[in-house]
């Protein structure tokens, strides 16, 4: 979220019970002058007081967006505090701007999420709450659950709360605050359209304002939009339109992604030396500031742009950057693994140079002394060394992978179930050596079919761990209908506790003539009646499996007839990219699977399959693709 979603909290400080103190000056909602930095050196020298909880405060607004992990340790200190001295107005704000901060900053939403939730529990304990305070909690939850993947329930709370949340702001003349954040909302779920009227409203309501009290977030959040659908002129238009506005709210954050996503735009455009110059801009303030989410997008795209125009050493050195970034928002990997990368690639060119220098020195040793072709012949002999132990450290990489390659194929079926009335078929690649992708069936004596398909995080042993804790844990948990298989494996997954690992699964229950389907955070399930000749399309999803202890999941039923056709697959099909960065898209799989309905389970998985290849025009897939198909004959 925002700083907006810090101005609709702390304007709920007002209504808060302050028997116990007054947090007029605690609850400023500007960032402290730069004078203030002056100060922060002496808060520790301070004696325990209410006045130095404040500065602290201030420490961690001042800090907020320019360096996160200062920001978080003035935000536990001032944790501290209020709780030893059962400050509870202090104490609930602060849970809540310390679950704000892992979203924006960090992109932690499940320690976000754990964060706001508390700070709810705390204002239902203490009876200290606000219409302010509920709304602002609300914004921070759904851009939570947005950032876990649980779209549905995203959806459902935009349904119910969205429509009223705006009409109020309307009401107080703040509607750039809801209509920009639900613009964001709506890039997150993919509903670019709903995206660019949200936050249109909100730039056309922002235009109407003081200069001092214009956002520059909409400009992003609307430039975000038109660069998922591939208008790149138009999104740099807009960039170019909040420019000046951006600056003058002078917050890093905005300003790293604003030259994000210029530097994005001038890609799709082929301005490659625009491009790198922004993201290198973009890359150097999130770095600054540690801005987990931008770090990550700037140097994914500088790994693209360096390999489109044949920079591969470069390319090589900002793909190693983002690889470890995706590692640490899946499993807990230390944010200074990055520095630690980029100095192995500065000391992996080093050697490259020295070992040129070497086989040059080589040479010239021929004609020259034998003191120096001694030492010539004793590099050479260092690089024959270090060649050997590169050899060795690739065989037993190799050696690994193949190991985790032969236990995620040793978790699938050997062969699909029969049953009469059934045509199956099943397909899976991995983008890498070993994926995270899964499928299985359970035949039961009464001739009902169990059908799972899921993915886990990541890549490698990790998935590999993740998959068969929940193969283990569906052998292991006995029956019940698809949601309530769900629910224990989620508390199976959760008492195994493998970090920030998660495992998105669907299972579907097939009888003779109904389906029952319950999902967590996996892509749509689909069913092809041949009587309607249409796709239906159920997305009934909860969190991915081993998130939040005690997770529901929805159950819906519906007849399974002659000719109906269902699809369980995970998203590396519909979310595989062009050559233009386009998404294949699930409404084009829909399409695709209406039409070719008519054919067998295994032409229907040709059929797919071929179609995503030549979306992808040769490139390999980025994600795993798994598909089940399973046609009732």
């Amino acid at each position: 979220m925002k700083k907006q979603l810090a101005f609709l909290c702390f304007i709920f400080i007002a209504n808060l019970s302050t028997a116990q103190y007054s947090l007029s000056d605690f609850t400023d909602i500007n960032k402290p002058s730069e004078k203030f930095k002056d100060t922060i050196p002496m808060l520790e020298q301070m004696p325990e007081s209410i006045d130095k909880a404040m500065m602290l405060n201030k420490a961690f607004t001042y800090y907020f967006y320019s360096n996160g992990d200062s920001a978080l340790y003035y935000a536990k200190k001032v944790e501290a505090y209020a709780m030893k001295n059962e400050l509870r107005a202090m104490q609930i704000l602060n849970h809540l701007y310390i679950g704000q901060h892992y979203v924006v900053i960090k992109s932690n939403y499940a320690l976000g999420l754990y964060y706001i939730n508390l700070s709810i529990e705390e204002s239902l304990k203490y009876n200290l709450t606000s219409e302010n305070f509920e709304g602002t909690v609300r914004m921070v939850q759904i851009g939570c659950y947005a950032g876990l993947g649980s779209y549905t329930r995203v959806k459902n709370i935009l349904n119910n709360d969205g429509k009223e949340a705006i009409r109020k702001a309307h009401i107080k003349e703040n509607v750039w605050t809801p209509d920009g954040m639900i613009g964001q909302i709506y890039v997150q779920l993919k509903e670019f359209d709903s995206a660019i009227k949200y936050a249109s409203i909100a730039i056309r309501i922002n235009d109407t304002m003081p200069v001092n009290l214009k956002w520059g977030f909409p400009y992003i959040v609307l430039s975000e939009a038109y660069l998922q659908k591939a208008a790149y002129d138009k999104a740099l238009s807009v960039l170019y339109n909040g420019k000046d506005i951006i600056k003058t709210n002078n917050f890093d954050k905005d300003i790293a992604e604003y030259y994000t996503n210029v530097a994005r735009a001038n890609f799709g455009l082929r301005n490659y030396d625009s491009a790198i110059y922004y993201a290198n801009v973009a890359y150097s303030i999130s770095d600054k500031i540690k801005l987990t989410r931008t770090i990550l997008d700037a140097s994914s795209l500088l790994s693209k742009i360096y390999k489109q125009i044949n920079q591969i050493d470069s390319s090589y050195k900002y793909l190693s950057i983002s690889t470890a970034i995706k590692d640490e928002l899946t499993d807990k990997s230390r944010m200074n693994e990055i520095e630690n990368i980029t100095l192995n690639e500065t000391i992996r060119e080093n050697q490259i140079a020295e070992e040129a220098a070497a086989r040059k020195k080589l040479i010239y040793s021929l004609g020259s002394i034998f003191i120096i072709g001694f030492a010539g012949l004793i590099m050479y002999n260092k690089y024959k060394i270090k060649s050997r132990i590169r050899q060795q450290e690739e065989f037993r990489k190799n050696k690994e992978l193949k190991a985790a390659k032969d236990l995620q194929i040793s978790l699938l079926p050997k062969t699909n179930p029969q049953r009469a009335d059934l045509d199956i078929a099943t397909f899976i690649r991995s983008s890498t050596e070993v994926g995270g992708d899964y499928y299985d069936f359970e035949l039961k004596n009464d001739g009902t079919l169990i059908s799972i398909c899921g993915d886990a995080t990541g890549h490698g042993v990790a998935s590999g761990m993740m998959v068969s804790v929940t193969k283990a844990g569906l052998k292991g948990i006995g029956g019940g209908s698809p949601n309530i298989i769900l629910e224990k494996l989620n508390n199976v997954v959760k008492d195994v506790d493998l970090g920030t690992l998660r495992m998105s699964l669907n299972i579907v229950e097939i009888k003779e003539r109904e389906l029952a389907i319950s999902s967590a955070a996996m892509p749509p399930v689909y069913l092809f009646q041949a009587k309607s000749n249409r796709v239906l399309e159920f997305n009934n999803n909860g969190l991915p499996l081993g998130g939040i202890r005690g997770e529901s999941f929805e159950l819906e039923t519906i007849g399974f007839e002659t000719g109906d056709v269902l699809i369980q697959l995970s998203d590396g099909l519909p979310e595989a990219p062009n050559l233009k960065g386009e998404q294949y898209d699930y409404d084009r799989l829909k399409s695709l699977i209406q039409h070719s309905a008519h054919l067998s389970a295994q032409h229907m998985i040709q059929t797919l399959i071929q179609s995503v290849d030549e979306w992808m025009d040769g490139q390999h897939n980025p994600d795993d693709i798994t598909i089940v198909v399973t046609k009732k004959k």
